[in-house]
């Protein structure tokens, strides 16, 4: 792997400085810990003053990426083999059409990309006019949103046919996470002309597809929180830089020689599993509880006409069903065999056999399973405990005001 394999040997041993599992937390490194402090110091200035100065920090963070993915996108297709890498991005496999964890992992993705289910779309949705056409926004943003993961998709797997070429290290063996973006687009890189100009391009628009999700994530949590009184008193500065630090201080484990292993655990347990749950408690709560047809003349009243009957479809039956029986389909599968996670093994310079021979799957040790445990059920019971609080304290109010008590309770 030395050999063969320099930057998966770079990223491993000189970047990471990886432990050999995730009981091994080892020290924390230097510079991961000082991009860490950077890019949040960064996220904070460019959200202090709330949309205001995020949504000028937008106009760039989100429209240059565009413009270096035009530039990758134009080198990328006119590399040799280029057309092999399109070919199988797709070329399907139907057989992993019968594995529930591509379906998770398909939804996990589009509903982390649309940020549904972060509260992030209907913070920023709460400063649009009343009178605001959200349907044509809601399809915009969607078709836009996939339009661009095909495109990415494209420019990525362009490079990664030109790096099945020269180095002969197949596209299929390629697996997703960060050792897509670290280790084999910088392996197809260093090969090109100017190597420099597109490393430094692609990571420059990395660093602000970052920092730009940020932007949605803690104008999440900083919107709700001042509709309380209490955070009203506490200027939203100052919120913000509480906010900011304390996530900072959360992630400081992923900055240790174990990090890449820690944040793997958290993608595994906390983003599709919470996503989905919560997905499905959204569209039952508004068709079921709230009532579809209320929903739909709030939309009319809005835009000025009702929703097509497709949606509603979605909303009441389709979108519920389709994302239950992924999501049991997905716990089945993990109950039945415990989530793993790819360590870093070793490389042995006498025997460069590339990166499959030096990493190996591993179960998470038992105390990180509970961590995981806590980090799907933590975004999710408080849904049902604030609504069977909210539906006992309406029973015990009523009673001492309303003679026909029972009947309220059941409504």
């Amino acid at each position: 792997c030395c050999k063969n394999d320099s930057a998966a040997y770079m990223w491993y041993e000189t970047n990471l400085q990886s432990t050999g599992s995730i009981d091994e937390t080892g020290e924390f490194v230097p510079a991961i810990t000082g991009c860490w402090f950077v890019g949040w110091v960064l996220t904070y200035l460019c959200l202090f003053k709330g949309i205001q100065s995020s949504g000028k920090a937008a106009y760039f963070t989100a429209t240059f990426p565009y413009l270096v993915l035009i530039a990758l996108f134009i080198r990328g297709v006119t590399l040799e083999g280029a057309g092999n890498g399109i070919k199988v991005l797709f070329t399907p496999d139907f057989e992993k059409l019968l594995d529930p964890t591509v379906w998770m992992d398909a939804a996990g993705q589009i509903f982390y990309s649309l940020s549904v289910g972060f509260g992030a779309l209907i913070c920023f949705g709460s400063y649009n006019p009343v009178k605001n056409n959200c349907s044509r926004d809601a399809a915009i943003i969607a078709l836009i949103n996939c339009g661009t993961s095909v495109f990415a998709g494209i420019v990525v797997y362009s490079v990664l046919g030109f790096r099945e070429v020269k180095l002969g290290i197949p596209i299929e063996d390629m697996t997703g996470g960060p050792g897509l973006a670290f280790i084999a687009y910088p392996t197809a890189v260093a090969q090109m002309p100017l190597p420099q100009l597109w490393a430094a391009a692609f990571f420059f628009m990395m660093v602000l597809l970052a920092i730009d999700s940020e932007f949605g994530t803690i104008e999440a949590c900083v919107g709700p929180l001042q509709d309380y009184p209490f955070f009203q008193k506490i200027r939203k500065e100052v919120l913000c830089l509480i906010l900011c630090v304390l996530l900072c201080l959360l992630g400081l484990p992923m900055c240790t020689q174990s990090g890449l292993y820690v944040f793997v655990l958290w993608d595994t347990f906390s983003v599709a599993l919470p996503l989905l749950f919560i997905g499905v408690a959204e569209c039952v709560v508004v068709a079921w509880f709230y009532d579809l047809d209320k929903f739909c003349e709030d939309i009319e009243y809005m835009t000025g006409s009702q929703p097509h009957i497709y949606w509603k479809l979605c909303w009441k039956f389709i979108s519920p069903i389709v994302v239950t029986v992924i999501l049991i389909a997905s716990l089945v599968k993990q109950c039945m065999k415990p989530a793993e996670y790819t360590i870093y093994t070793g490389c042995d310079p006498l025997a460069p056999v590339g990166a499959k021979e030096w990493t190996r799957d591993v179960p998470f040790p038992w105390w990180a399973q509970i961590i995981g445990a806590v980090m799907v059920m933590g975004p999710v019971l408080p849904m049902p405990i604030l609504a069977t609080w909210h539906f006992v304290t309406k029973c015990f109010s009523s009673k001492g005001t309303d003679t026909n008590s029972e009947g309220e309770c059941a409504a």
